[in-house]
């Protein structure tokens, strides 16, 4: 019995695994693809949520910088203190050792609150973006699958014309999406969402994601 040709043999395997493919096919259509495009900084910027975070960052940042005065004041006022006895004591004398050590302490404290602080606030400030972006995303997820959008692309959704500076014109002419269709670029309608959940939630953490629907059947972004 003669071996089988290279040939024969992949006939028999290819037809051994049409009717698998054929079938998939069937299963699995080709779904058109439909691009959709947001400004994420935009989004930030008009985030009702957002904007009370930063506001209550910054409040906390006065506070700590107020903290930051007091805790300075004193330390030059201790540094005074201990320039003027510096004049009177010589190093090493208890009244020198006493006056130093007390200023070593102050910078001590100062320098730890000021690490600590700083630690503290970029932390909270990484939580707001990172809360932000969440909510974003989330009702961006939603609100492409309701419009079976298969991809949403960042973008910056700023023009060029008359008025824009030229180092700015440059930046805006290296944006990698040339075109777009108005109907595509789903900021608003996600912005809008976002303040919505947002003010019914009464200004708290943002309200459980439902399911994302037009006013109408007929309003699409």
């Amino acid at each position: 019995m003669k071996p089988l040709s290279l040939c024969l043999m992949a006939v028999i395997a290819l037809s051994g695994t049409a009717p698998v493919m054929a079938q998939a096919a069937q299963q699995k259509p080709d779904v058109p693809h439909r691009v959709g495009l947001i400004d994420m900084a935009e989004v930030f910027q008009g985030y009702k949520k957002f904007e009370d975070l930063r506001t209550a960052l910054n409040a906390e940042i006065e506070k700590s910088d107020a903290e930051a005065k007091v805790m300075i004041e004193k330390l030059q006022k201790l540094q005074a203190d201990f320039n003027k006895l510096a004049e009177t004591y010589a190093p090493g004398s208890p009244q020198y050792e006493q006056a130093e050590k007390a200023l070593l302490q102050e910078k001590g404290s100062f320098d730890a609150f000021r690490a600590a602080t700083q630690r503290r606030l970029a932390r909270k400030e990484s939580e707001m973006f990172k809360i932000v972006y969440s909510d974003t995303t989330a009702l961006v997820s939603q609100y492409a699958e309701y419009f079976k959008y298969t991809v949403v692309v960042r973008f910056d959704r700023k023009e060029i014309d008359d008025n824009t500076p030229p180092a700015e014109a440059v930046q805006r002419m290296n944006k990698q999406i040339v075109y777009h269709r108005t109907q595509d670029d789903i900021t608003d309608r996600v912005l809008q969402v976002l303040n919505e959940r947002y003010t019914k939630s009464g200004n708290g953490s943002a309200a459980p994601a439902s399911a994302v629907r037009p006013a109408s059947s007929t309003t699409r972004q």
